[in-house]
């Protein structure tokens, strides 16, 4: 009975109502949870592809150091002088075996031969259309662009780019491709676009289908996929913005707030040649892109397509952005909400994006002319003003031929007849082909209009020119392929003899290019260095390496010196001025080039025609196309007056640079060491010259201060004993054994040893365990010193407990005394020219890369390893990077803050180079102690490194326990070696004369040809026993000479100086 009971009531309807309820709710559980699960899966396995990609690029940077076979290219960066000297890894490397010229010519050259014959005719159908261009042409006002200025308030000072300071004042400041920008939605791709695999640290990188898609209705949705920064807010956006660069445009809705900007790709981005899309992976989204403004520096406008419309912005670790919008009106409105509106700590204050406003109200020609900064410098401020870009290769920068004898087999550089004539433009170098040129020009009369009449059919600066130059190095390799449809040019027309190039620059009347930056700072562009198939001349004659002048020795590095000379030669100083009105003043355009014979296609110029007016598509098309591809002159900073010429040398330059005959030691009696009741004892270990002052460093930790005065007289300076103070030592060694251990000397120490721990003996400082610096954020705020030691600080390191100790320069009293993050002793440290910058080298063979008092610039260079293992904290010094490759101690360290590089020697013989801004690994090579080659794997047999030095033309000094030196570049090409025989105690370079100056054992200070290592001269102080340190004083206003100062090992300090 109860059974039937309940089988009645479970039959009732509100029973079967609750199972169904029941049963409803079950059902939207397990649809909830199996949608949980999937999204689940989906961010775990976002995860774990994250973890994937960190591991393989952990896995890449743990073998890199030792690929021997690794392939190179251009960097996308430059350093601080806009120079791109040190090559990237090419971890995309295309040996182009099929683009060879000759194999297109079988099976090929039918499809070959219509291609160039489509081409032609299309080419024939534009020509025809430029002819109807009619009313869209502008006639050229000189007083249009004289009104066009407008009245900003001026720039801060010189500031107008990163490098663009002077030489001599110690004030520059500060791959190569993340300077803040994450990246979203990128794979890796099979294109020829070798700048869309970058390879940096591509930690952050997702996919959209990780995510799911897109919320339609927030427009801006996939902005949100970043990490917005606490307090950032939207500004403003902005569409059909195109990045341009090198070897593509991508265009994509811009988005800018606060603290970053975010871009958006909308489009496939297109090859600039074919205008085709840049192929990629079927299943790769497009990219979403930040950059970060607490990076940005600088802001300049650029033209494109001959119109305003793109600005470029540059980045702390010399990234350029290159941004394209869609008038002049959104251009000017993105500047202005970035310039008011975020937080952009590192941007010079600027009001003007004219070139001829921000040119006019800097001081960029004062300095040129007072020898402040070279030629090159300054011809690359030019550039960089007048709207040229390494990321556009139709506004390439442009350098001028400088010689004119290409067969001599010697040159004489104060000869005059082996320059070129800087006053007139390359097509009026010949009479003869120029009065043919002219009987042309007079010809078009009638036949196009007054603005429409060219005498140069060609230009000086083009697509074509550029990767005729630059063709045997990526990604300028797939560049020059794509240009020729797909294959290398023939070989008879490629760039494969200077001499040749020249001559053609000389009597064809379709050839008057110039040259570009490389031809003065770049040998591997004359280098086949990756076998490309270049092809032959119908000569038979195999084309690869580029056949150089007799006087350049078979060598492209010896070549790229005496080029480099001959631009800062005393001719082209005086002279140069001309070629810069030719190409970016008062004789660019107008009377003043028609008079000159420097007019070229209307269509080269600024402003010349305006695309909007142009109604017919065609001719729109054929316009764009001659604007792109026949070349563009830059814009005109000087309209009216006259480039003014450069100030004679007044002074007699630096210590080392000729009559080295003249060269005399002068020992001053009076000085806080060199005799037993002395007041400072034992070897002066560490010397430095800031200014008139030079402060030495003894044994004891004495601090002592001299200063030496330019006077005339048989001993041409005074010099004074100033002050003596003590280095704060806390838990530190003053122990004289454990300093004459850091200098590897093996005989009897000169002086009896303070009585200290037996741990304090095995410590060692050394000459590179002090720096001086002035420290960030004093030397950004332009904070004038009226003293040398009133604002600097004294770095040092090698203390036991492995911290790195800062004390002022003028009380010694002490402001950092802290863990320097190496685990173990800090054996070695450097601070760069800027003083911004410093070093460590530690026992744990790791560098760590630091910043001194500027908390902004730390951050804008930290990486996220360190800023997640260490955070950010304010401070004195900040720890931007830890550099990886050595796997023994570091011995030595040396870098350049111009040339954005550092090196580094371990135990092992390892050379690590890295880049400062970046902190990325470039290369390792070492020397191998059995066969002494050069070798760029892993460091098995190699020499201990003692000692290096490196000069900022890309070139460096490395001294070897078997006493032998070595000159390299930082591309690992051993260009000399030297064995000294004796141990050296300090070596430097002498930047502006490029000489190697050495000290040792022998008590000899040697002064070495830089470029060969070819002794010029020896001065000797042997009687003060081994050279301990040395040091040059720096070239200024303060005084009108140099001297070179040598610490020795009984405490002496000795002057080297130049006779009158």
């Amino acid at each position: 009975l109860y059974c039937e009971n309940q089988r009645r009531w479970a039959e009732t309807e509100a029973v079967r109502e609750r199972e169904f309820e029941g049963n409803e709710a079950v059902k939207k559980f397990a649809i909830k949870y199996r949608s949980d699960s999937v999204e689940g899966n989906k961010i775990l396995m976002a995860k774990f592809s994250l973890a994937m990609k960190r591991m393989l690029w952990i896995v890449r940077t743990s073998n890199d150091p030792w690929n021997p076979f690794k392939r190179w290219l251009f960097p996308s960066t430059t350093d601080t002088l806009y120079r791109r000297i040190l090559f990237a890894p090419n971890y995309y490397f295309n040996d182009h075996a099929d683009a060879c010229y000759e194999s297109t010519l079988g099976k090929e050259r039918d499809k070959i031969t219509q291609e160039e014959t489509r081409r032609k005719e299309k080419e024939r159908e534009m020509t025809e259309a430029l002819l109807r261009v009619g009313d869209a042409i502008v006639p050229y006002d000189e007083s249009a662009l004289e009104d066009f200025e407008d009245d900003d308030p001026e720039r801060t000072d010189d500031e107008i780019l990163i490098g663009w300071k002077s030489e001599n004042d110690g004030n520059s400041e500060s791959d190569n491709d993340n300077n803040g920008e994450q990246k979203f939605n990128t794979k890796d791709t099979e294109s020829v676009t070798l700048e869309s695999k970058s390879i940096g640290s591509e930690w952050d990188q997702f996919d959209d289908t990780d995510f799911g898609e897109n919320d339609d209705s927030d427009p801006d949705a996939w902005a949100k996929k970043f990490m917005w920064s606490e307090g950032e807010h939207f500004v403003q956006s902005f569409e059909s913005v195109v990045i341009v660069s090198l070897q593509s445009t991508m265009e994509g809705k811009l988005l800018l707030t606060t603290q970053n900007v975010y871009f958006h790709q909308t489009e496939d981005a297109l090859d600039v040649f074919t205008k085709q899309p840049v192929k990629r992976d079927d299943e790769s989204p497009r990219q979403d892109l930040q950059w970060k403004l607490s990076r940005l520096t600088d802001i300049h406008g650029r033209r494109y397509m001959l119109k305003a419309q793109g600005l470029e912005l540059f980045f702390a670790d010399m990234k350029g952005l290159f941004l394209k919008f869609g008038g002049m009106k959104e251009r000017d409105a993105f500047f202005s909400k970035l310039t008011s509106n975020c937080k952009a700590p590192l941007l010079r204050p600027m009001k003007s994006l004219n070139p001829r406003t921000v040119f006019k109200k800097t001081k960029l020609t004062d300095m040129w002319r007072k020898r402040k900064i070279s030629n090159f410098q300054y011809l690359m401020m030019l550039n960089l003003m007048a709207g040229r870009t390494f990321n556009d290769v139709t506004q390439y920068p442009v350098f001028p031929w400088v010689l004119c004898d290409y067969t001599s087999e010697t040159l004489n550089l104060s000869d005059h007849r082996i320059y070129r004539d800087l006053s007139k433009p390359v097509g009026a170098l010949n009479p003869d082909r120029l009065a043919q040129l002219i009987e042309r020009y007079n010809d078009l009369d009638g036949f196009v209009s007054e603005e429409e009449k060219f005498l140069y059919g060609s230009h000086y600066s083009s697509p074509g020119v550029v990767l005729h130059y630059l063709v045997r190095q990526e990604p300028y390799t797939s560049m020059h392929i794509a240009l020729q449809s797909g294959r290398f040019d023939c070989a008879d027309r490629m760039f494969h003899d200077v001499a040749g190039c020249w001559d053609s620059c000389m009597t064809s009347t379709s050839d008057v290019k110039e040259l570009t930056p490389e031809f003065f700072t770049c040998p591997e562009m004359f280098i086949n260095t990756n076998d490309f198939p270049l092809g032959q001349t119908q000569s038979k004659i195999p084309i690869s390496n580029v056949k150089l002048p007799p006087w350049a020795k078979e060598s492209p590095h010896e070549f790229i010196r005496i080029h480099r000379l001959a631009l800062e030669s005393e001719y082209v100083s005086n002279n140069l001025h001309h070629w810069i009105d030719l190409i970016f003043g008062y004789k660019q355009r107008g009377p003043a080039a028609a008079a000159n014979h420097n007019v070229f296609h209307y269509l080269s110029y600024e402003g010349s025609v305006d695309l909007d007016k142009i109604s017919d598509e065609v001719t729109r098309q054929a316009t764009e196309s001659h604007i792109q591809n026949f070349g563009q002159t830059p814009s005109q900073l000087m309209v009216k007056d006259p480039h003014p010429p450069r100030s004679r040398v007044e002074d007699d330059g630096p210590l080392l640079e000729k009559n080295l005959q003249a060269l005399r030691c002068h020992t001053p009696a009076k000085q806080f060491g060199g005799s037993r009741n002395a007041e400072a004892n034992g070897p002066v270990i560490s010397l430095h010259a800031l200014g008139e002052y030079v402060f030495a460093i003894y044994s004891d930790l004495s601090f002592c201060s001299y200063k030496i005065h330019f006077i005339r007289g048989v001993v041409p300076f005074t010099f004074k004993a100033e002050k003596t103070r003590h280095i704060i030592s806390r838990k530190g060694s003053r122990s004289l054994s454990a300093v004459w251990h850091a200098l590897n000397v093996e005989d009897d120490i000169p002086f009896e040893a303070d009585s200290t721990s037996k741990e304090a003996v095995s410590l060692g400082l050394g000459n590179s365990s002090f720096a001086i610096s002035l420290g960030g954020s004093a030397k950004l705020s332009g904070s004038a010193v009226n003293s040398a030691d009133s604002s600097y600080l004294l770095l040092s390191c090698g203390y036991f407990d492995n911290c790195l100790k800062v004390q002022t320069l003028d009380s010694s009293s002490l402001r950092y005394n802290q863990n320097g993050g190496h685990r173990g002793q800090i054996n070695c440290l450097q601070v760069g020219e800027d003083g911004t910058v410093m070093v460590t080298g530690g026992q744990d063979s790791t560098c760590r890369v630091w910043v001194i008092d500027h908390d902004s610039f730390a951050s804008s260079l930290t990486d996220g390893y360190v800023y997640s293992s260490l955070g950010f904290e304010s401070g004195l010094l900040r720890c931007c990077h830890v550099l990886l490759g050595h796997v023994s101690p570091i011995t030595c360290v040396a870098m350049s803050t111009k040339l954005d590089v550092i090196i580094s020697g371990s135990e092992d013989g390892s050379i690590c180079i890295h880049n400062i801004r970046s902190g990325k690994f470039v290369r390792s090579l070492h020397v191998d102690a059995s066969t002494k080659e050069v070798k760029h794997s892993c460091a098995i047999n190699g020499i201990s490194v003692r000692k290096l030095a490196i000069h900022v033309d890309g070139t460096f000094v490395a001294n070897f326990s078997d006493e032998s030196i070595y000159l390299f570049t930082v591309n690992g090409q051993k260009l000399a070696d030297m064995n000294l025989e004796e141990q050296l105690y300090s070596m430097i370079i002498c930047q502006q004369s490029e000489r190697l100056i050495t000290g040792g054992e022998k008590g000899l200070a040697k002064i070495w040809t830089l470029h060969d290592l070819s002794l010029d001269c020896t001065v000797d102080v042997s009687t003060y026993g081994a050279i301990t340190s040395l040091v040059l004083t720096p070239l200024d206003t303060s005084q009108t000479a140099q001297y070179l100062c040598v610490g020795s090992s009984n405490g002496s300090l000795s002057i080297v100086y130049k006779s009158l």
